[in-house]
């Protein structure tokens, strides 16, 4: 029997610079529960007609005109970074981020770097309950890309 070889959530980790000449990353301990990493493609598409043949289907052709990539997360709030998050949501600043997927082995790992804007935090907050947020950090310039072994 052969099984898939899974790759554990807690693999994935969402690192925030803090804007120093050397720069160094942390985790942001708020983003403790459930990550979410999305590679979007936008694509221009023409349909390309047979001139031979012009009642022939015509075959559509894309080509890229861009990539995007968008970080959610969420957790429990960390209430010593709190008001660092506000702030951050109030400012429009863009800063570095990195996603990393550690391991090894089959599923390997790899690490993507550059600007990111906080384009939303949402905090949810119930009596007796401990208060959660979500994050979105949206891309905003080139990124690089290191694959990992």
């Amino acid at each position: 029997m052969a099984t898939i070889q899974n790759v554990l959530g807690e693999t994935f980790l969402i690192q925030i610079g803090d804007g120093a000449e050397t720069e160094v990353f942390a985790h942001p301990a708020l983003i403790n529960t459930k990550r979410s990493i999305n590679f979007s493609t936008n694509v221009e598409s023409d349909e390309l007609v047979d001139i031979s043949d012009q009642s022939a289907p015509a075959q559509t052709v894309r080509r890229v005109r861009s990539t995007d990539l968008k970080v959610d997360g969420s957790g429990l709030i960390h209430g010593p970074a709190l008001n660092e998050w506000v702030a951050w949501s109030l400012s429009g600043e863009v800063k570095n981020v990195k996603v990393t997927k550690t391991g090894a082995g089959a599923s390997g790992g790899f690490t993507i770097t550059g600007p990111f804007v906080l384009t939303g935090f949402q905090i949810d907050a119930e009596r007796v309950k401990s208060a959660e947020c979500q994050i979105t950090l949206e891309q905003a310039g080139a990124l690089t890309y290191a694959a990992t072994a």
